[in-house]
């Protein structure tokens, strides 16, 4: 007897299970199959969500599906290579497929999107971030630096139309020194920009300016200014500071979508409070909780 307590008596030890699963189902729903270690993932692993109705989005956007992540983890979070898929029923539509760190893309991937844009290169903290290219719905192309998310760098931006931008931009638009293709005139446009608007800049004809399929009528007449390169330098310092934005810190970007979100959501919840004596809505039957005011008034009475 006193052998059977000695071999079952295990005080506040916890259960450690490490090793490969088959599949572990979660109490509010999702499941993963995989490799453990001390009860976190930790390996190989494919983790499936639980399937969301409206109700859990507050109505505010329409269920996305299940998520489904097969990849590498660490210490219970996405770290390695992995895949991330979006799962309607029995379809599956891929969204991410590269590197991930501390649960987040971080490093090499591709990503793609609902609007039919594929982004493919460098990520840091779930934002695109470094050197990559994205193929945009509309048939355009951007090839060049980013920054939390936007194009900031340089870059060369493709249109659909066949123009083709070469220069900087800031905060996701022109901004700062570059060039402007304009393929269909045969034209070069040099400049400087901001916010996606030329300040000042120098129109030239190019040698293939005859092959556009819209040339102009006449051709631009030759500089006859006595020193065009002094004016030109002059312009261009004039504008190089409205061009020139500064970069923001990765925290303060972060902070500023997320109260952007905040705001969009805030936007359609529905307000029933008002600072103002005028009762709004009558009709919704709220219990009033205040006192009237005829007893107010006898209570603070001084017989």
């Amino acid at each position: 007897m006193g052998t059977c307590l000695k071999r079952f008596y295990c005080p506040n030890k916890p259960v450690c299970s490490t090793g490969r699963r088959a599949t572990f189902y979660y109490p509010g729903g999702g499941k993963y199959a995989g490799y453990w270690l001390c009860n976190q993932h930790h390996g190989w692993g494919v983790k499936t969500t639980a399937k969301r109705t409206a109700e859990y989005f507050a109505y505010k956007k329409d269920p996305d599906g299940q998520l489904v992540y097969k990849g590498d983890w660490v210490e219970g979070k996405r770290q390695g290579i992995g895949s991330m898929f979006r799962k309607r029923g029995g379809d599956f539509q891929l969204i991410y497929a590269g590197k991930w760190y501390d649960d987040m893309k971080c490093g090499e991937g591709k990503q793609f999107y609902p609007d039919g844009c594929v982004y493919f290169g460098n990520w840091l903290r779930n934002r695109r971030h470094g050197l990559g290219i994205q193929w945009y719905g509309d048939g355009g192309i951007y090839l060049g630096e980013w920054e939390t998310g936007f194009r900031h760098g340089l870059g060369v931006m493709f249109y659909p139309n066949g123009n083709r931008y070469e220069g900087h931009f800031a905060r996701g638009y022109k901004n700062g020194e570059g060039v402007f293709y304009h393929m269909h005139t045969g034209q070069i446009q040099k400049g400087m920009w901001e916010n996606d608007n030329a300040k000042v800049s120098v129109m030239q004809d190019e040698q293939i300016r005859q092959e556009g399929d819209k040339p102009t009528p006449y051709p631009i007449p030759q500089n006859s200014l006595k020193y065009p390169n002094e004016i030109m330098r002059e312009l261009f310092q004039r504008y190089k500071p409205l061009g020139e934005k500064p970069r923001r810190r990765f925290n303060d970007k972060v902070c500023l979508e997320f109260v952007h979100k905040q705001r969009h959501f805030a936007s359609f919840e529905q307000r029933f409070n008002s600072n103002t004596g005028v009762d709004l809505y009558k009709d919704y039957g709220f219990a009033c909780t205040c006192e009237p005011r005829e007893a107010y008034m006898l209570l603070s009475s001084p017989n």
